[in-house]
């Protein structure tokens, strides 16, 4: 609604009153004049302070949201009227998420969108960007969960010699990922497909490097999809997880109540832990926990 369009509606209303309680009405209109201009001056001054910040802020946000305009094939006006999928029960289960989300357009662009000011999907980058230096030329890697193929597509930039190949159980995912990797002209070194990290398609010891972050508390039992990352990774080859702690959303299927929790399903499925950092979070009103480790097969 344009304002114009509000001032009339807003006149039409207070006209059914008006000459049976002229008193009351002007009571009114003054009022809710008072907070509407209170409300506008509030948005100039967000925006003083949004306009001053840094340019690499605003160069972040261009290249995002220019990147989901492409992948998810939309308009601005059309993102967002994207409707949230609202169909979701607590019942957890895994093929009612994948039908009510996963198989949803909105899904790779909300978790696309994520990558402008969600502090967790921007600590998952920054993870990895520290550890970038361990790998080896023509590392071959497996992005597991790779959603809308932010993270495929930043590991392929860093270096020209690397491929990553990777699963993800939304076809959605899969052409906003393909769609994202071919705008930044990295497509030919990756080989994405759907399918279920419970089952990847892929031979023992195939990879140097998997990543499993924010994925494995999307399936019931996480330590069965991080066994089958273990299986696909070669000995002495890397493994970049992350696990978010006392975070239940409805989409999450497995939830670690404390850091201990994951450390120890590192342990069980024999993986070596060489960095691992927690970091405090808020979600709405309350505080999560993320976590984040590189560890090794030995």
């Amino acid at each position: 609604m344009r304002y114009p369009e509000f001032e009339t509606a807003f006149e039409a209303q207070l006209q059914t009153h008006t000459n049976l309680y002229p008193h009351a009405v002007a009571y009114h209109r003054a009022r809710f004049e008072q907070t509407i201009q209170y409300l506008l001056t509030s948005i100039l001054e967000q925006t003083e302070t949004l306009i001053q910040q840094p340019e690499t802020n605003w160069t972040h946000t261009e290249e995002v949201v220019s990147d989901i305009l492409y992948c998810g094939e939309i308009t601005v006006e059309q993102l967002f009227a994207l409707e949230i999928p609202n169909q979701l029960t607590p019942d957890r289960d895994f093929e009612a998420v994948k039908t009510k989300l996963y198989e949803t357009k909105y899904y790779p662009i909300s978790e696309h969108l994520n990558y402008i000011t969600f502090p967790p999907a921007l600590e998952r980058k920054a993870f990895i960007g520290k550890h970038l230096d361990r790998f080896k030329e023509e590392s071959c890697f497996c992005d597991l969960g790779f959603g809308p193929g932010v993270l495929t597509a930043f590991l392929l930039q860093q270096n020209a010699t690397w491929q990553v190949d990777g699963v993800d159980i939304s076809q959605h995912c899969l052409h906003h990922a393909q769609r994202l990797l071919t705008k930044k002209e990295v497509l030919d070194r990756s080989e994405l497909s759907v399918g279920d990290v419970r089952k990847l398609p892929y031979p023992d010891n195939a990879f140097d490097v998997v990543i499993a972050v924010e994925v494995l508390e999307h399936i019931p039992d996480p330590e069965v999809g991080l066994s089958e990352a273990m299986r696909v990774l070669k000995p002495g080859g890397y493994a970049i997880t992350a696990l978010p702690v006392q975070l239940p959303l409805l989409m999450h299927l497995y939830d670690f109540d404390s850091p201990d929790e994951v450390l120890a399903l590192y342990k069980k499925v024999g993986l070596k832990v060489i960095d691992f950092e927690t970091k405090e979070f808020q979600r709405q009103a309350d505080p999560f926990v993320d976590t984040f480790a590189l560890s090794t097969k030995p």
